[in-house]
């Protein structure tokens, strides 16, 4: 085989090479792609992935992620005995458990006429 012929297969192969290596990235893009997916789609069944190796898992744990410094739960529904820290936790509470809303005068300013 001849210097000229040597070299020309090992440009071919390099060149198979990096393609190789670049079709490898694109699924592995993909992949990613997917497995974000579907663990969103399986926390809202209370699931979580973890990773095959052993290694931690690369999605937050199933449920509601807990403050590390929750803040003090002040405020009392009108109409039960539920507390809440936010005004906005209140009248979301209120809105949907008693079908009321916590402050009806801004209901009013938003259909004044004109």
């Amino acid at each position: 085989m001849t210097q000229t012929a040597k070299l020309a297969t090992h440009e071919r192969l390099a060149k198979e090479r990096r393609s190789l290596k670049e079709v490898e990235r694109k699924i592995a893009v993909k992949e990613r792609r997917v497995m974000e997916a579907l663990s969103l789609a399986l926390s809202g069944f209370g699931y979580r992935l973890a990773m095959a190796n052993g290694g931690p898992p690369k999605v937050a744990p199933a449920g509601r992620a807990r403050r590390a410094c929750a803040l003090p739960k002040k405020l009392k529904c009108p109409k039960c005995d539920r507390r809440f820290s936010l005004e906005m936790r209140i009248a979301r509470h209120l809105s949907a458990t008693h079908n009321s809303r916590q402050h009806p005068s801004a209901d009013r300013s938003r259909h004044r006429s004109r």
